[in-house]
């Protein structure tokens, strides 16, 4: 008969990350606490810069966790490190081996000119992941902003 290994109940390994997505919005139903995912990006095109982009989300999923987490999503300007807005919470994950989840909705995200943008996943002050998009000038207006 195989030894039996014990699992530890409680980490202070950070939750792994199954999923980390950009998306226009995200729903819970009420009933199920299931959630729909509704339009997923990695481009956004815009007309004209400056401009704010409305609606987004960030929705990220997670396993092998139990406890309490203190969770940070910075929105990031990739090429100059520049911080354009974050988010904090906190995650309490009540047993270990079922999924947790969150989705946090962004006011309209501020994007200054043309380039690749990040939302930072941050968990107990450790970095864990990353998702971007980049914001592209649309052709069709490209002639009309100059």
């Amino acid at each position: 008969m195989p030894d039996i290994v014990p699992q530890p109940t409680n980490t202070n390994l950070p939750p792994i990350p199954m999923a980390f997505l950009i998306c226009d919005q995200v729903i819970t139903d009420e009933a199920t606490k299931k959630k729909t995912i509704i339009g997923v990006f990695d481009r956004i095109w815009v007309a004209k810069f400056p401009t704010n982009h409305h609606p987004i989300a960030v929705y990220a999923r997670f396993f092998d966790a139990e406890g309490t987490f203190d969770v940070k999503v910075q929105y990031v300007k990739v090429d100059n490190e520049s911080i354009l807005a974050e988010a904090n919470m906190t995650m309490n994950v009540p047993q270990r081996h079922t999924a947790a989840e969150f989705a946090i909705p962004f006011p309209p995200v501020p994007i200054p000119e043309p380039g690749d943008y990040e939302f930072r996943l941050w968990i107990n002050h450790r970095y864990v992941q990353k998702v971007g998009f980049a914001a592209l000038q649309n052709p069709s207006t490209a002639s009309q902003s100059s």
